[in-house]
């Protein structure tokens, strides 16, 4: 009973959403702020960028890029402690 209850209060909740989004999108002052809006995040995103950029903060690909040659960088180390020591061959000088 409380499931059949919940079901209809979600369907009936996605109901409303979907009727106030239809309303909105055709509504075309909305849909014009609603791309002026999109337009300027995309300029702040790229002027936050180069304010980063400039300030020599490393972005989230750098990050990515420094975990993955550091994870290289462990294993080859994990090998190199399991791999047998070389030892290198004695030079006898001429003479």
């Amino acid at each position: 009973m409380a499931e059949t209850l919940i079901r209809q209060l979600l369907g009936r909740g996605e109901e409303v959403v979907t009727e106030v989004t239809n309303r909105l999108l055709s509504n075309e002052a909305f849909v014009e702020m609603l791309k002026k809006g999109i337009a300027v995040k995309e300029v702040v995103d790229g002027q936050v960028a180069i304010a980063l950029k400039r300030m020599n903060v490393a972005t989230r690909r750098d990050l990515a890029r420094m975990e993955a040659r550091i994870a290289a960088l462990e294993a080859e180390l994990e090998a190199s402690k399991k791999a047998p020591a070389r030892r290198k061959p004695v030079r006898r000088k001429a003479g």
